[in-house]
Order: C-alpha cells, then structure tokens, then sequence
C-alpha cells in the first residue's frame, strides 16, 4: 500500500524533477548535518516526556537545551498527550495519505491540537503546506468528534506559534488539493525538466539534466 506523505507532496509542489529523483529514483541526499541532528535530539526528548518516561540521561547541547526549555513553556506542549510520534493515516478516493506525527494533544474540551516542533523556519503558508493539509485531513477522520481541530506549528528556535484552525470549508479545500496533486503524480512518467535560478541550490543539480 503506497502512502502519500507531506513530504512527498510538498516536494512534487516544490519540483516534480525533484520528487522523480528522490521518490521514483530513489537518489539519496546527505541530511547528516547539524541541524538535522538537533531536530533528531529535541523530537526525541519531546517524546520521551510526552510519554512520561525519564529524561534526565539525554545529554543536549547548550543550544538544544535552550530549544527544549522554549518547548516545554508552550501551552500546548502540555495539554495531555494522545499520539506521540506515531504514525497516522487515512483513505481518501483511491489512495491513501499520511506520515508520523510528532505529538497529538487534547484539553478537557475535547480540543485537539496537532503539535509539530521546528527547530528551522515555520513554512511560510502554513495554512497550505502539505504537513498541515496530509495530517489535519488524517486527524479527522481518525478522531471523528472533537470540538475542534487544531495543527499548532511551534519554532523551538523562535518561540514563534502557529495555529490554524480546522474547518468544513478548509476540508473541502484541502481535500481537492491533494487529489489534485495526486493525480498528477500518477501521470507523471518522466518530468519536463525547466531549470531556474533555485535549481543552483538544489541537491540534484548536478544530475539534473
């Protein structure tokens, strides 16, 4: 059963030559920096504490501890947890949709909210980004009833918040968008490579011809 995940979806958004040679490919790209491992150690402590477990022989950096002390005093960081690094997902049409959500919490309202810790930027449209849309969609109809639904996007780096409400129109939305992108994916043979400016930047530049 093929799965379409935020990651995947975003990336044909982004480049439909990208997502050919990472995802039908399957071209690795080096991700071991810095960054990528502080990411691993925050999610990682965030979940062991979700879960009530011990944290006390994580070992951080200066720099992660800063992160993780920011994380710990967001409201919805402790709200009680339901799904913590789990992975969820959901049938829609003919395929399905889905990924590993980093924290799914509720308050005594039945009020949920899909946590996602960034130690990089919040995405610029949130409200659109693939992550938003793949994991709201899942929730729902996981979750069935619920007062509300909420994707809480939270910068570790920051202390910046993000929260966007889940909605009927938004479903609707939502849900036409990724059919949509869906159905282009599994057209797409080999893409039509246009280069631009960004393509400099890209991982697959040099084999991208």
């Amino acid at each position: 059963m093929k799965i379409y995940s935020p990651q995947m979806l975003n990336t044909y958004n982004e480049c439909p030559a990208k997502y050919y040679y990472r995802f039908v490919k399957n071209t690795p790209v080096p991700q071991l920096d810095n960054s990528f491992i502080t990411g691993k150690n925050i999610h990682a402590m965030a979940a062991y504490y979700l879960r009530g477990e011990d944290v006390s022989l994580f070992s951080l950096t200066e720099k992660e501890n800063i992160m993780w002390e920011r994380l710990k005093t967001s409201c919805y960081f402790n709200l009680k947890p339901e799904k913590v690094e789990q992975n969820i997902a959901a049938k829609l049409d003919n395929f399905w949709i889905g990924g590993r959500l980093d924290a799914l919490v509720k308050n005594n309202n039945q009020e949920y909210f899909i946590l996602d810790y960034k130690t990089g930027e919040i995405p610029q449209n949130a409200k659109y980004n693939f992550q938003t849309i793949v994991y709201l969609l899942c929730c729902d109809k996981l979750i069935k009833e619920y007062k509300s639904l909420n994707f809480v996007y939270i910068s570790v780096k920051t202390g910046e918040e993000k929260v966007i409400e889940f909605s009927n129109n938004l479903k609707t939305k939502y849900e036409l968008q990724v059919k949509e992108i869906i159905n282009g994916i599994q057209k797409m043979s080999e893409p039509n490579i246009i280069h631009t400016e960004k393509c400099k930047n890209c991982q697959y530049s040099k084999i991208c011809v």
